[in-house]
């Protein structure tokens, strides 16, 4: 013990003039690797606490009514406002997206600047009334197929369930995180055609309902059996719905929606089959969201800041791509009838972590989820997601009964 003491007191009282030059150089050393990690510490903590008051720029921006309370607007820019030269405050003041990085998401900034510029022209920002949608979102109960469960170890896990078709990325943990959960997610479509069934010769059948899908991008909402995703009982989410009549393609239609369920579900403006579609979810906290979403052909856009409804809250931890068929319907399951929209293209599709990782609905990993959508039995797919194109792309398509004949409820 007291040659130890004695050890240490020697150690300590050395001076440059006792330390060789590979000491002196090695100690310099120690010393600027401290200084640069304390920095890079003291950046990242700056940047998050930047990233922080920026999120919560959106919500204190939102400060027009709308005549639903939980839904808020933004102001409209002024005319000559130029979103390209504009700060990011400026950005979060009038309820634009957040800006991607020009060299290091190059193809992301490029779908910015058709997005931004189209929500900075006072002309094309929509501040219509919202309107009751005809239908409302619900949550999704999934299982693992047979398939998914093989495969997880080297891919995407598959499974199945009544309402949803596409893909959900997902991270770890079951608690909101400011620094780990998703922060936003987008998806740019065109509007399928929507109609009934075919009727294998050459025309449609009347199944004496409205047949709808819905197709849109959202943050939660979704268990699977035998994993523990946290407790998923809301989903902050926007899109186009499609739905058709008995009459053909003149008993048919779509607009644009947001809701954050099981909050009030609102209709936007119509859209048209073949439309261009943006939509884009960015979360700020566990219970405050601003949803975007734009229609590139008809030159309309909307942004709203919209708070989760009393007593729910995000986890964080998933991120959608989806073709549902809405909830409403006095069906066994209280699901409508799939529309026939035959096939839907997802490009530019992508999600980010507060960490900024990226993903996509081509992630490869075990922890993205592809959806099958089943008929009312579970016997029958009806609905199904495939990827072939990388990460930022996919494809759905109906089939079976959906597409031909028509599902018995």
């Amino acid at each position: 013990m007291k040659r130890t003491k004695n050890n240490t007191q020697a150690s300590c009282c050395l001076t440059s003039a006792s330390m060789g030059k590979e000491d002196i150089l090695s100690a310099k050393s120690l010393t600027v690797v401290a200084t640069v990690l304390a920095l890079m510490v003291s950046l990242a903590a700056t940047a998050e606490a930047q990233s922080y008051a920026l999120r919560q720029l959106y919500e204190t921006s939102a400060t027009i009514p709308t005549n639903v309370e939980s839904i808020r607007a933004y102001p409209v820019p002024p005319q000559g406002f130029n979103p390209l030269t504009a700060s990011d405050e400026e950005l979060a003041a009038y309820g634009i997206p957040l800006r991607p990085d020009k060299m290091q998401h190059p193809g992301g900034y490029s779908q910015w600047t058709r997005v931004a510029q189209l929500m900075s022209n006072p002309r094309t920002r929509w501040y219509g009334e919202l309107k009751p949608r005809k239908a409302h979102g619900s949550l999704a109960n999934a299982a693992i197929s047979a398939v998914g469960t093989q495969g997880t170890s080297f891919g995407p896990t598959k499974a199945t369930g009544h309402g949803w078709s596409g893909v959900v990325n997902t991270l770890p943990g079951t608690k909101w995180s400011s620094t780990k959960s998703f922060s936003w997610v987008e998806a740019e479509f065109p509007v399928p055609v929507p109609q009934q069934a075919f009727n294998g010769n050459g025309g449609n059948i009347c199944d004496g309902d409205i047949d709808q899908a819905s197709f849109w991008v959202g943050l939660g909402g979704m268990s699977v059996t035998g994993v523990n995703l946290g407790n998923q009982n809301n989903i902050a989410q926007a899109g186009v719905d499609v739905f058709a009549f008995c009459d053909g393609l003149s008993g048919s239609g779509a607009y644009a929606w947001q809701e954050w369920y099981p909050g009030p579900s609102v209709q936007l403006f119509s859209v048209n089959p073949g439309d261009d579609i943006y939509v884009q979810v960015q979360n700020v906290s566990a219970t405050v969201a601003t949803f975007f979403i734009a229609d590139y052909t008809i030159q309309q856009a909307a942004a709203y800041f919209i708070t989760a409804p009393s007593g729910h809250e995000l986890v964080g931890n998933e991120a959608e791509f989806i073709v549902e068929r809405p909830a409403g319907d006095s069906t066994p399951t209280g699901l409508y009838p799939l529309a026939n929209y035959v096939w839907s293209i997802w490009d530019f599709s992508l999600d980010e972590a507060f960490t900024g990782t990226e993903y996509g609905p081509g992630e490869t990993s075990a922890a993205t989820y592809q959806l099958s959508m089943t008929d009312d039995s579970g016997g029958s797919i009806i609905s199904v997601p495939s990827i072939d194109k990388g990460v930022q792309q996919m494809s759905v398509m109906d089939e079976n009964c959906a597409r031909t004949g028509g599902c018995t409820p």
